[in-house]
């Protein structure tokens, strides 16, 4: 959530953080396309390697986008485009049946399921939200790792599938869209974790179930003559994950604030994905790798796919700085020691409530 203060040529936007209210200055001139170099394309190729110098190669070029922006482009990351593709046709087809079919994944916990257009305001001080989603959380039942049976005694309860039998190709693509970024993002903590200067396998045990989700995010096309006061699109936030692995669609979309107070365009760049640190990698590293503010606006009458894949800490992991991590008193006296699923309630519960961000 976020509010702003206004200036002529530029306004200040308090954003909730990690760490609470954080302010930065915005430009008022309109988003430009990113530069050359400005968000990093970086071959992931050898984190497959068995040299441990390639994988340390690649962690070093992580190292330096997470400490500067907080979002890069990831290339040679060996996930098929067609099991993303597969994922966003199916989508398209679930957005594009009638709100009472969607609505049979609505549910009133809002944990995961369908949600509906404009039923969303992520930053209290901008518009509604003009999209919809349907996010589904992590069962070990997906994971090609885990081997628990995923049934209510384990404490899981599978998704309804059986609720979107009008779309039968989404339980597949979803199923297989998901164990592949699982497998991915634990490759990629696993190099986030060398970029620390902590052992390779750091994260492992702490992501065997994780926090994680997948949503689809369908944001509508402005059809000929229609009138809107706000474009389709996501208000200005940061993500409470990990790290976030995005795929999105050639229409588009996602703007991220630089250190200038610019807005600029991550546009799509083919059978690449988009990797940005969350705030949760945000608080257990004091603040060296950033989890920067960004937003998604489309342009156009065209509508838009885009497909997050978000990963957090085990729900009984501790939050903890560390240890390579030199700043020890940055942990917000609020979350220190408590788990990382009581931190992640937390801070959903304060953006919904609009405790943390207070204008100046």
């Amino acid at each position: 959530m976020a509010t702003t203060t206004a200036t002529e040529n530029s306004f200040v936007l308090h954003v909730d953080s990690a760490y609470g209210p954080i302010s930065r200055t915005v430009q008022k001139s309109p988003p430009r396309d990113a530069q050359p170099g400005e968000v990093p394309v970086i071959d992931v190729s050898g984190m497959f390697s068995d040299e441990l110098s390639k994988r340390q190669a690649v962690a070093a070029e992580v190292r330096k986008a997470c400490t500067g922006m907080g979002f890069f482009y990831i290339i040679n990351h060996k996930v098929p485009d067609s099991i993303t593709e597969a994922l966003a046709e199916a989508s398209r087809d679930f957005f594009h049946q009638s709100i009472e079919e969607k609505n049979k994944v609505s549910f009133e916990h809002q944990i995961e399921g369908y949600q509906g257009l404009n039923q969303e305001q992520i930053n209290k001080s901008e518009s509604i939200d003009v999209f919809e989603k349907l996010k589904i959380t992590y069962r070990p039942s997906m994971d090609p790792v885990s081997k628990l049976d995923g049934s209510s005694t384990s404490g899981y309860q599978e998704f309804p599938w059986e609720k979107t039998a009008s779309v039968p190709s989404l339980e597949v693509a979803y199923k297989k869209f998901f164990a592949t970024r699982l497998v991915l993002a634990r490759q990629l903590l696993q190099i986030m974790a060398l970029a620390l200067d902590l052992p390779e396998d750091y994260f492992d045990a702490k992501v065997a179930q994780p926090q994680a989700a997948v949503t689809l995010n369908y944001y509508p096309g402005k059809a000929e003559g229609e009138e809107r006061t706000e474009p389709a699109g996501l208000g200005s936030h940061t993500d409470f994950s990990l790290i976030t692995l995005l795929w999105q669609d050639d229409a588009g979309g996602l703007q991220i604030l630089s250190p200038e107070g610019e807005w600029i365009k991550a546009k799509p760049i083919p059978g690449s994905l988009v990797c940005n640190v969350g705030d949760m990698m945000t608080m257990i590293t004091g603040g060296k790798f950033i989890s920067d503010i960004h937003r998604a606006k489309t342009e156009g009458t065209k509508e838009r796919v885009s497909i997050p894949f978000f990963i957090g800490l085990a729900p009984k992991v501790n939050i903890e700085l560390v240890k390579t991590c030199d700043e020890p008193n940055r942990i917000k006296e609020d979350y220190e020691g408590i788990t990382a699923g009581d931190w992640l309630r937390k801070r959903v519960m304060d953006v919904k409530l609009g405790k943390l961000a207070k204008a100046t």
